[in-house]
């Protein structure tokens, strides 16, 4: 099979994350190919079990698969500033810490350059994700240490009471976490409750709270607060952060660092 023909049923299967269900003709037009070709490319994937097909289209036949290409488009937006703000966040993380990873994927991109540094030893590190703890997996510098609870279906974030109680008695040096959205006025706002809750208790027992957004995430607002820009330590964003948010935020002696 040749690259192009590979590439474009791998752009079928991305296009198909994201749905319930696609039809021939708006394959069609999003890839710019003739129905007949979507038609192939969609009966070759029907036969390797990726998909199935339905009357005039086709949807992702396993949920497990739509769940790793919905998480795949997820951290693909905004890859390159997510990759400079997990580089500068590594900068943080010193031999024998305890450290907690969220389970955005602004924090993911921490834990792949945590993963091929060679100096810090003995680090112990909680994720709140299954795809984290995954990325972590094969380091024998990291011990990794999970909490248990409900896995959510659309992010691999575990969350609930049993999550809850596991972070009681626990003392963390540095947690690291993602916002659906961050403002000077508002604080960290995020929009699923339960995530929202376990943040809550995080920050609690973390002596550090170490936020990993993006400048689109300035931008966005999301269901509830978890937190007050006050209760953060440092903000690690990139350059297309606003300005003017930013100086708000460091007025009120948050240490705000730009990955560039």
């Amino acid at each position: 099979m040749s690259y192009q023909i590979q590439h474009r049923q791998q752009k079928i299967l991305d296009l198909l994350a994201g749905k319930e269900h696609l039809s021939v003709s708006e394959l069609s037009k999003s890839l710019d190919v003739s129905e007949v070709t979507i038609r192939t490319d969609l009966n070759k994937l029907d036969k390797l079990g990726r998909i199935a097909r339905m009357h005039g289209g086709a949807y992702l036949i396993e949920e497990r698969l739509k769940q790793e290409y919905t998480f795949k488009t997820r951290k693909s937006l905004n890859n390159s500033s997510k990759q400079k703000i997990g580089a500068l966040a590594a900068t943080l993380v010193n031999p024998s810490d305890c450290i907690l990873l969220d389970s955005s994927t602004t924090v993911l991109s921490l834990a792949h350059v945590l993963k091929k540094k060679n100096d810090l030893k003995e680090i112990t590190v909680i994720p709140t994700g299954v795809w984290t703890a995954i990325e972590l997996m094969g380091s024998s510098n990291i011990n990794v240490l999970l909490p248990g609870g409900y896995l959510r279906h659309t992010t691999g974030s575990i969350t609930g009471l049993p999550a809850s109680d596991f972070f009681r008695d626990l003392i963390i040096q540095k947690a690291f976490l993602g916002a659906w959205g961050i403002s000077y006025s508002l604080g960290l706002t995020d929009t699923h409750l339960l995530e929202i809750e376990l943040k809550k208790l995080i920050i609690t027992k973390a002596r550090e709270v170490i936020v990993m957004v993006d400048g689109s995430k300035f931008r966005q607002i999301g269901l509830a607060a978890y937190a007050g820009i006050k209760q953060v330590t440092k903000i690690i964003t990139d350059a297309s952060a606003p300005a003017e948010e930013i100086e708000k935020i460091r007025d009120t002696g948050v240490e705000v660092l730009i990955a560039s």
